[in-house]
């Protein structure tokens, strides 16, 4: 049935102007909810993306460790030396992305001996300097956001042939 003179159209028994503005409410609350998911999506990915690189950096290093100091250094404990050396160079080389993007002073590179072992570390103070900017810190976001990343690695320089702080190889 058409409508009247000066009556509006209807469909299924709602007026259409009951319906001006419906469109607006469902975005103003549903946008909110969806950038929160897209927020957090970005952020975990990056902090995922930022730990895994942590953690390949320092076996790298640790890798780098094994390979012989060459010529240079005689003396047992100037080998391990060198060989810790060359660990911290390779793992910083590989963390150098995350440096620059969020400031070398952010980002902690370590490589220390241990009798046999090299220890590699590589610290990340996220809260100080995030990849991504906080959204409104004091929300759930600041409770479930690590303050610190941290890759590890550890090697035996038993498996190169070193022989301990002895130096020399067998």
């Amino acid at each position: 049935m058409p409508p009247r003179e000066g009556q509006l159209p209807t469909r299924r028994g709602v007026d259409k102007k009951y319906q001006y503005g419906a469109y607006a409410l469902e975005f103003a609350l549903v946008f909110p909810l969806l950038f929160l998911f897209i927020y957090g999506l970005l952020t975990f990915g990056l902090i995922m993306t930022a730990q895994q690189s942590l953690n390949f950096a320092a076996e790298s290093g640790a890798r780098a460790a094994l390979i012989d100091p060459g010529t240079g250094p005689v003396a047992g404990l100037e080998r391990l030396q060198a060989r810790a050396d060359r660990a911290q160079a390779v793992a910083a080389d590989q963390v150098q992305w995350l440096s620059n993007w969020v400031g070398s002073e952010h980002v902690r590179v370590s490589a220390t001996l241990q009798q046999d072992d090299v220890l590699v570390g590589i610290e990340y103070d996220y809260l100080q300097a995030p990849l991504i900017p906080r959204f409104a810190p004091d929300t759930l976001f600041a409770l479930v956001v690590p303050e610190q990343l941290k890759g590890r690695a550890q090697i035996n320089l038993m498996v190169a042939g070193e022989m301990g702080n002895r130096g020399g190889t067998p």
